[in-house]
């Protein structure tokens, strides 16, 4: 029975979860079909938007932390040069 069970799930798969809820394709009529498939598009844009956002977030934290470090080191560049000028 459990054979019987589990290709079913195979011939009928999860189109989509909403609040934790999973709908099946003979669940949904043609035009929740099209809706599922639609939102399954935007979630994969939507992941691709986070991980582009993550990645410049990154990029422009490492750029913020060299221009402070370089602060730094041309005021102890400053603070040298006045030394050896005394």
């Amino acid at each position: 029975m459990e054979k019987k069970d589990n290709n079913n799930m195979n011939e009928d798969p999860v189109i989509i979860t909403l609040d934790d809820k999973q709908f099946r394709a003979s669940e949904l009529n043609d035009d929740q079909k099209v809706l599922a498939t639609e939102l399954h598009g935007i979630a994969d844009e939507m992941r691709q938007l986070e991980a582009r956002f993550n990645k410049l977030n990154r990029d422009k934290n490492y750029r913020i932390s060299d221009f402070q470090n370089s602060l730094t080191a041309t005021e102890e560049n400053e603070v040298v040069e006045a030394e050896e000028e005394k």
